[in-house]
């Protein structure tokens, strides 16, 4: 048996990955699978949790078959979506198909929730703003639109936790994926027992804390007999896919903030302890804890369509023209796209402005707009996003100072948008050569969890993981000032009221696809 390998499971918004890596981070193989997102009304989607198993195992044997000795993967973890969940019953079988982390349609459970607990102690003690997508909004609207389930469900399984459930047997879950589900007090790292019975969620649904990185036990004999695995492969608990990505590209660093680029966009700095602050949290920030060999608190923000608003323009375009295209015809035009300005907010309102009646738009178009002109309109909005984001954190006065940002996911890999995105903030961004952050930190923790590694500073260590930087454009950076200052910065606020009764027409569900 050879030097030990380790596999990560990356588990997203519309794919499950499986990677092996190398003990220094190098990727060896891999496989996919897509699930089918059932979209039965405009604004819900979801996913059968069965069928997000098979494509769990269909990527995991795809990507064993790549390795020669494949007895040299040692150890396997899952990084997940935060928000989606299986409920289980007594006999282990899933009673509803698990609600898509963008699902809208718990936003009455949302405004439940808000009459009930109220948005500042919400906030206090879970560390979350109140937007619908988090875990107990979908337990209240399975609770009062679906009794029977409700009544059957012995326990809820966040997306990582299901599918560890099913490698190895054993029910738990780690902090960062508990922090997102408005049931654990972050300041007590234990559940919210008195906000579940106020609301009458059983805390026994809720699964044991562990650290990320926990042994959990060995895969069972049939997932061995399906995948290639070895029986004595070790599956440890994983976390959610943003922190963990964000923890192993060494955010916990004072000062530095990570920027995670995929289907969302992420912006997380790590802290010493939580924040206080009733205001905080209406801007639509949240924080939360992953734990390892000690609580690593965060603050997050984001973007809930970055590279899902270029799959959006992908579809809408059926696909003419690739990607390289796009960026080769985008790269030919001035800043500011001819004066076309795109709005992201395809599915809700980014912090500081977390209004869910926000909507996405283009402002500006004419009859020489062409795709080119929109997706640079597209990328240049974006990256107003990202700054707005983050200067709203800047606002709390316990932030410290920004002194790096570390960049990686898929979307990194667009020398246009990080170009633009760095002129935007007029700041120097390092992008990471992590484009698989999730599943590499996935199997970090794998491998912590089977003594590959003592701890996360020896795994840091081993990694060998290049970077590229991106300076500010002189010439782009003051254009870009103008642009915020005067146009992006106010365009929500100017076209809210638009918005608004466009929606009392129409109400939302007809416009959230």
């Amino acid at each position: 048996m050879g030097e030990a390998l380790m596999m990560g499971i990356d588990a997203g918004t519309s794919h499950v990955r499986a990677l092996v890596f190398e003990i220094d981070g190098t990727l060896m193989a891999e496989g996919s699978s897509e699930p089918h997102v059932t979209r039965p009304r405009p604004g819900w989607a979801s996913t059968d949790a069965e069928e997000l198993w098979r494509a769990c195992l269909k990527s995991i044997r795809n990507a064993t078959a790549k390795v020669k000795q494949p007895d040299r993967i040692r150890s396997i973890a899952v990084a997940s979506v935060g928000e989606a969940a299986a409920p289980i019953d007594k006999n282990g079988n899933s009673l509803y198909p698990m609600i898509a982390w963008y699902d809208c349609r718990t936003e009455p459970q949302a405004q439940w929730l808000k009459e009930q607990i109220g948005e500042e102690r919400l906030f206090e003690r879970t560390g979350l703003n109140l937007y619908p997508i988090f875990g107990l909004c979908k337990q209240l609207w399975i609770r009062d639109n679906e009794p029977e389930v409700f009544r059957k469900v012995e326990s809820w399984l966040n997306t990582a936790d299901f599918l560890a459930w099913k490698l190895c047997g054993v029910r738990a879950t780690d902090y960062s994926l508990a922090s997102r589900t408005f049931g654990l007090d972050i300041r007590r790292l234990e559940y919210a027992d008195d906000l579940l019975d106020q609301v009458g969620i059983p805390q026994s649904w809720y699964q044991t804390l562990v650290p990320s990185g926990t042994y959990l036990g060995r895969v069972l004999p049939e997932v061995s007999q399906y995948t290639g695995l070895d029986r004595g492969c070790v599956v440890s608990s994983g976390g959610h896919d943003h922190f963990v990505g964000a923890l192993i590209a060494g955010s916990f660093k004072e000062g530095t903030l990570i920027n995670s680029m995929g289907t969302a966009e992420a912006v997380t700095l790590f802290l010493e302890k939580p924040l206080s602050g009733k205001v905080f949290g209406k801007k639509g920030y949240a924080q939360g804890v992953i734990v390892l060999e000690k609580p690593y608190y965060y603050l997050v923000g984001g973007l809930f369509t970055s590279g899902g608003a270029v799959q959006w323009f992908h579809h809408l375009t059926e696909d003419r023209h690739t990607h390289k295209e796009l960026i080769h015809a985008a790269e030919k035009l001035p800043v500011g796209s001819n004066g076309v300005l795109f709005l992201p907010h395809l599915r809700v309102g980014s912090p500081p402005n977390p209004a869910e009646i926000s909507r996405g738009a283009f402002l500006g178009l004419g009859t020489d707009t062409d795709h080119a002109v929109l997706y640079r309109a597209m990328l240049e909005g974006m990256a107003c996003d990202v700054r707005m984001v983050i200067e709203g954190m800047m606002q709390h006065p316990d932030i410290p100072t920004v002194k790096k940002i570390k960049c990686f996911g898929g979307e990194s890999r667009n020398h246009l948008y990080m170009q633009i995105k760095a002129s935007v903030m007029n700041r120097t961004l390092t992008k990471l050569d992590m484009t698989e952050a999730v599943s590499l930190g996935a199997a970090i923790l794998g491998g912590i969890g089977a003594g590959t590694f003592r701890n996360l500073e020896e795994a840091l260590a081993s990694l060998n993981v290049g970077s590229e930087t991106f300076k500010p454009s002189k010439s782009w950076s003051s254009l870009y000032q103008t642009h915020y200052d005067k146009i992006y910065n106010g365009a929500w606020n100017q076209i809210r009221p638009l918005t608004q009764r466009l929606l009392n027409v129409y109400p939302p569900a007809r416009l959230d696809q």
